[in-house]
């Protein structure tokens, strides 16, 4: 009886240790679709190829966890900690991780389709052949982040220590193909790039990852950014003179005084994007979405705009000066000599002589 009841109690022991707050084994393989795990503490668990679909992991702690190949379709794992946690091919398609953190983590090959990293810190992780179509990475921390093409990216946001007598924005420089670390192809991820005067004239860049990328100034004439996401990217005073954006996102990105010349901005977001000053002469705009876009000062000249009308309000066109009649030469007026005629004159008779009386 007393080995019956210390086995039940090692059976209860173990149970309470392996089990969630919401009837989920914390175990391998485990079955858990809506787990309620928010706020709890399950640092350093085994839950490999766990199915955690649409579960709330808010605030939770799972640093240096097995989740490798788990399932958390469409969770919540806003604000969790997954400090150095092996998370190899895990699906979050559509999660929600805004500002988790994967410092050290391991997410090769992990499905990140659709799912929002902003305000992630990504330091030191690794996105090896991660799936990141559709993802959101704004205001993302990347420090010696390892990227889906390998390229390991220290952004902006990178707490390294400035080196002395370097400016706060140093023109890019380029290094085996690659630019400041970003691959110069198509569907290059390069999240936080510093392309600054950068020349990529003619680069094929279609379909590349640019997020918060810092383009000002660059040379992008007759480059093709078509499908690339530029959201909140910097392209001020950026030359792009009949560049390809067609269906690029350029939402929330800073346009302000850029060269669109000739640009193909056909079915772009430019949701509040800045164009303050910018060229969009010859622009072909049509279906694009200029919600909340700030248009001030731009020059609109054979312009298709999303309607499709053409916008000429800016063209400069050369006034022809009115027409100013000739002064007319008056002639001199003709003045008819007056000749005077001269009567000859009459002959005078004498005077009959007076007779006198004798």
């Amino acid at each position: 009886m007393k080995r019956i009841l210390l086995g039940s109690t090692f059976l209860l022991s173990a149970v309470v240790a392996n089990a969630s707050w919401a009837d989920c084994w914390i175990i391998p393989k485990s079955q858990c679709p809506h787990a309620e795990l928010s706020g709890k503490s399950l640092i350093g668990v085994d839950m490999h190829e766990a199915q955690l679909l649409e579960g709330d992991l808010t605030k939770s702690d799972f640093s240096k966890a097995n989740l490798k190949g788990a399932n958390i379709y469409h969770g919540k794992l806003m604000g969790g900690n997954f400090t150095e946690a092996d998370m190899t091919g895990v699906t979050l398609y559509n999660a929600d991780l805004t500002g988790a953190n994967f410092t050290g983590t391991n997410l090769t090959g992990a499905k990140l389709k659709g799912a929002n990293l902003s305000e992630a810190n990504l330091t030191d992780a690794n996105l090896t052949n991660a799936e990141i179509d559709g993802a959101r990475f704004i205001k993302t921390t990347f420090c010696r982040t390892t990227m889906p093409n390998g390229i390991v990216n220290s952004g902006p946001n990178c707490p390294a220590v400035k080196p002395k007598g370097v400016s706060a924005v140093a023109p890019a420089e380029t290094t085996e193909g690659a630019i400041n670390g970003c691959v110069i192809q198509p569907r290059s991820v390069c999240l936080n790039a510093s392309l600054v005067e950068a020349n990529l004239g003619s680069a094929n860049l279609s379909g590349a990852q640019l997020y918060m990328g810092n383009l000002a100034q660059a040379n992008l004439f007759k480059a093709n950014l078509g499908k690339a996401n530029l959201t909140e990217a910097n392209l001020a005073r950026a030359n792009l003179t009949r560049a390809n954006l067609s269906q690029a996102n350029l939402t929330d990105a800073n346009l302000s005084k850029a060269v669109l010349r000739g640009a193909q901005l056909e079915r772009a977001n430019l949701t509040g994007a800045i164009l303050l000053n910018a060229d969009l002469t010859d622009a072909d705009l049509s279906g694009a979405n200029t919600a909340d876009a700030t248009l001030t000062g731009a020059t609109f000249c054979n312009t298709v705009m999303p309607n499709g009308t053409v916008n000429n309000g800016s063209c400069w066109t050369d006034k022809k000066p009115e027409a100013v009649a000739e002064p007319v030469k008056a002639e001199p007026a003709k003045v008819e000599p007056v000749v005077q005629q001269v009567q000859p004159a009459q002959p005078v008779k004498p005077a009959p002589k007076a007779k006198t009386r004798k």
